[in-house]
């Protein structure tokens, strides 16, 4: 049980001033014994791994490093801190914050100006709850548990118990539409899954497991639908929009498959690792150019990273750009001249051009390291 007056409350806010306005409301609420603060959400997390207890965390949503949504899942996918109730302090309610406060499992989210009675209320709801949870969270925990266990039919039954408590929640139903996926009984998890969403149109989980239900059937006209809907409600997941953009990518839509990819680039907090992800993607699905454009702009911001110019000029290579394949691979070699991938490449690009005699030089070099490398040897055949 939590006691508001003794219980201990971690505040995360990049604003000082913010924690500190906040730690007095909370003393003139006479709300927490102890008060802790910490500034990015990297930094709340690694006091949450301390050894120090925390019974409530107040979270600003906007913060670098990272922010407060990232600091919630966290936490809800640590079974030491998934059930700590958490407030989350937005400067705005739109679309996006709604539908992650649903998908994040949010107790609660207040706007700023914050004043000492809505602080106040709002705390005092979810240590209400956290203390005397409803039916339907506590089957749904029980539900959670039966699963992580192995005991999928229980968690079913459970499910379905807490679908009964609160029938006009999308929550339950699309949690019961997952145990019975993860039973294949995959007409009842679409028919749950359906509801759920019709019931709330922000229930991103909901939108999401559909477009993967579809997917694993090969309907990719409803799988792309869906995800679009849960791409254009909470568009940050990345894992979900790169989803939806190789869906496009089946379905030959490349041109839109490369908005969605420029949009999550956008949204990113971390561009760098996601355009090498994105540009991965685009070279095994025959995307050349814009792979290009992203491996450029990674070799310009790695230089040292030998592996993205190899990949950088194979990218090349495929539209045509020879020389400039070339160019890359030369400077490649000076870091690893026995790798006989890079001289491959070379004595490719070596003879597009019409330098044979080079492309010739390339694989002796080869054969004078291996003699029994018969990839080398066959390219040497094609060269005389």
């Amino acid at each position: 049980m939590i006691d508001l007056e003794n219980m201990s409350v971690l505040i995360v806010d990049d604003m000082e001033g913010m924690c500190k306005s906040i730690r007095s409301m909370l003393k003139v609420l006479h709300y927490g014994k102890t008060h802790h603060y910490a500034h990015n959400g990297s930094e709340g997390w690694r006091f949450l791994k301390s050894d120090t207890h925390v019974d409530l965390a107040i979270i600003d949503w906007n913060m670098p490093v990272m922010n407060g949504v990232e600091l919630l899942e966290h936490i809800r996918e640590d079974r030491n801190f998934r059930d700590m109730p958490v407030v989350m302090v937005t400067a705005e309610a739109n679309r996006e914050i709604v539908a992650e406060a649903g998908e994040s499992d949010i107790d609660a989210y207040i706007l700023k100006p914050l004043t000492v009675r809505s602080l106040g209320d709002k705390i005092a709801m979810v240590v209400d709850k956290a203390n005397n949870p409803p039916p339907e969270i506590r089957y749904l925990k029980q539900a959670r548990d039966a699963e992580e266990s192995g005991n999928i039919q229980d968690a079913v039954k459970n499910a379905k118990i807490a679908v009964k408590h609160d029938p006009t929640s999308s929550r339950p139903l699309r949690e019961l539409g997952y145990y019975f996926y993860l039973s294949q009984k995959f007409e009842q998890a679409e028919k749950c899954w359906l509801k759920a969403a019709q019931m709330n149109p922000l229930d991103v989980y909901a939108f999401h497991h559909l477009g993967k239900l579809y997917l694993d059937r090969d309907d990719i006209d409803n799988a792309a639908r869906y995800y679009d809907k849960a791409v254009k409600i909470s568009p940050r997941h990345i894992s979900r929009g790169i989803d939806f953009a190789k869906i496009l990518i089946q379905k030959g839509l490349v041109g839109k498959a490369v908005s969605v990819f420029d949009k999550i680039i956008r949204l990113s907090r971390d561009p760098v690792s996601i355009r090498e992800e994105i540009a991965d993607v685009c070279m095994k699905n025959n995307i050349f150019d814009y792979a290009v454009g992203l491996y450029k702009f990674l070799v310009s911001t790695l230089p040292n990273r030998y592996d993205l110019i190899f990949k950088l000029a194979v990218a090349l290579e495929r539209i045509g750009e020879y020389r400039q394949a070339i160019s890359q691979l030369l400077h490649v070699e000076k870091k690893d001249k026995e790798n006989p991938e890079i001289q491959y490449r070379l004595a490719v690009n070596y003879m597009a051009i019409d330098q044979v005699y080079r492309a010739e030089q390339t694989l002796k070099n080869i054969l004078r390291l291996n003699p029994d490398d018969e990839k080398a040897k066959k390219m040497l055949r094609q060269c005389v």
